[in-house]
């Protein structure tokens, strides 16, 4: 049985804003009090969600840890930073974006580092030449096509002795949960880190549709804003 002390740690979800997702703050602070598990919200290129979340869930739960996150889109490819103080700006190379997190004290994770689906994912060579830099590598994420991209990104890690985390990647309330890490509790990055070597992995995968449900999403919201500033709304 899991320590009643121990965290439900889900480290990869979008609010809506991010562009592509359609989950609220408040629809995440929600789930966090119904289902205990503590939502890391890494909004693509924003930490406006993370505080919006953080903001509501502190309210009844004061002693959580405030955890500020951004999916920061650099030009090689996706980094994660956590515990940051402010919004790292998008499209520097890999090694600046790392540096900046660095710099505010935070962390650093590389989310779904061998997803050939996405794009967006950091490029392999640039993954090789910043490992040593890098301290998290999400070993477990929902919406990874394959199962070989976590196979790999599990090998990764073992070789540079790096933990690993666990995402839901959720991007709508429904994927919310399915999967999480279960890690004893932490105040720091550090602590995070370290606690994160014994964690406890709870994982679904979600099914890949849900990469076309963000893709319309996005749409529409791209839809959306062209109609409105030809009308002169925005």
């Amino acid at each position: 049985m899991t320590s009643p002390d121990r965290i439900r740690l889900d480290m990869h979800v979008h609010s809506h804003y991010s562009s592509d997702a359609t989950t609220t703050p408040e629809t995440l602070a929600r789930s966090w009090r119904r289902n205990g598990v503590l939502p890391i919200v890494c909004d693509h290129n924003s930490i406006r969600g993370a505080e919006a979340t953080y903001a509501l869930i502190r309210k009844d739960s004061p002693d959580v840890p405030t955890i500020l996150a951004e999916e920061i889109l650099t030009s090689e490819g996706e980094i994660i930073g956590l515990f940051l103080n402010e919004e790292v700006p998008a499209y520097l190379s890999a090694a600046e974006t790392l540096d900046i997190i660095r710099d505010q004290g935070a962390i650093s994770i590389v989310p779904h580092p061998f997803c050939t689906y996405r794009s967006t994912a950091i490029r392999r060579d640039t993954l090789m030449d910043l490992v040593d830099r890098i301290d998290i590598i999400e070993g477990y994420n929902a919406r990874n096509v394959t199962r070989q991209a976590n196979i790999m990104a599990q090998r990764l890690a073992a070789e540079w002795l790096k933990p690993v985390s666990v995402g839901s990647d959720a991007h709508t309330p429904f994927e919310l949960c399915s999967s999480y890490a279960i890690i004893e509790p932490f105040r720091t990055p550090g602590e995070l880190i370290l606690n994160l070597f014994n964690a406890d992995v709870r994982y679904r995968k979600v099914h890949p549709s849900l990469h076309m449900v963000s893709r319309f999403i996005r749409a529409q919201r791209v839809s959306g804003g062209k109609k409105k500033a030809v009308s002169g709304i925005v």
